[in-house]
């Protein structure tokens, strides 16, 4: 079981946005994807949802091809969260996350167990009956993240569902950036692929199993941690010097700028 992409590239008018990818996503896994602005990353996450249709190259889920699911199917094992959400009707944050389950026949009772569930692991279950539209940004993106979990409750529990987060942590407090993080990596070590686009290296470096970098829509490294995270490919890539030395308190490396 993987979400296998193979030689995806896409243009915009006559500007290419992405080159040739090749990227495997395994289940276990939590993969993180680096790089500046307008390196592709939205772009490549966008493909990966469905959501960009007009690119070249292959994709494959747990070895069918990715256009042969139906979207319902598709949605059991495949969710994504966008940076952003919109939503103008007062919905609760409880209705928000009972969506997640549309796609599946579970029934009402059902259904509520695992809303409940996923809105204590998001760190909102205080927020329930609240209006989606009042709260915060860092509320919402969190709600988001229990609505996307409800969505691949069942499948992530047989280690052939897939998480794409985009920018999870960028609305959020230092506290809530490691915990939607911590969730990540558990979810991974469950079974569950996760692919999660960050701007934090040392969030990367603490929570990745593997980094994929993205220079100008081309994949530049793609690896282990320990492996892609040296400090001339950092340097080259963000255009500043850094150092990486070993964390004083963690087994992970540590980026400092220089």
């Amino acid at each position: 079981m993987s979400f296998q992409l193979q030689n995806i590239s896409l243009m915009m008018g006559a500007k290419t946005l992405l080159s040739n990818v090749d990227l495997t996503l395994n289940p276990g896994e939590l993969l993180a994807v680096l790089g500046p602005n307008g390196a592709g990353k939205s772009s490549l996450l966008k493909i990966m949802a469905g959501e960009y249709r007009h690119h070249s190259g292959a994709m494959d889920i747990n070895k069918q091809r990715f256009e042969n699911y139906d979207a319902k199917e598709r949605a059991k094992i495949l969710a994504v969260l966008p940076q952003t959400s919109s939503l103008a009707f007062p919905f609760s944050v409880f209705e928000v996350v009972m969506l997640g389950r549309l796609p599946h026949s579970s029934g009402a009772r059902r259904d509520r167990e695992i809303v409940f569930a996923a809105l204590a692991q998001t760190d909102v279950s205080h927020l329930a009956n609240a209006l989606y539209p009042t709260l915060s940004g860092g509320e919402k993106q969190r709600v988001q993240l229990a609505r996307v979990l409800c969505q691949i409750w069942e499948s992530s529990k047989e280690g052939k569902s897939y998480l794409l987060l985009d920018e999870p942590t960028s609305a959020l407090d230092l506290s809530h950036q490691h915990h939607t993080l911590a969730l990540a990596k558990d979810m991974a070590e469950k079974g569950v692929a996760v692919l999660s686009i960050l701007h934090d290296v040392n969030l990367a470096a603490q929570y990745a199993d593997k980094i994929l970098m993205l220079e100008e829509g081309r994949a530049i490294a793609y690896g282990n941690v320990e492996e892609i995270l040296t400090a001339p490919r950092i340097s080259s890539l963000y255009g500043i010097e850094v150092a990486v030395i070993d964390h004083p308190k963690g087994s992970h490396p540590l980026v400092v700028t220089l």
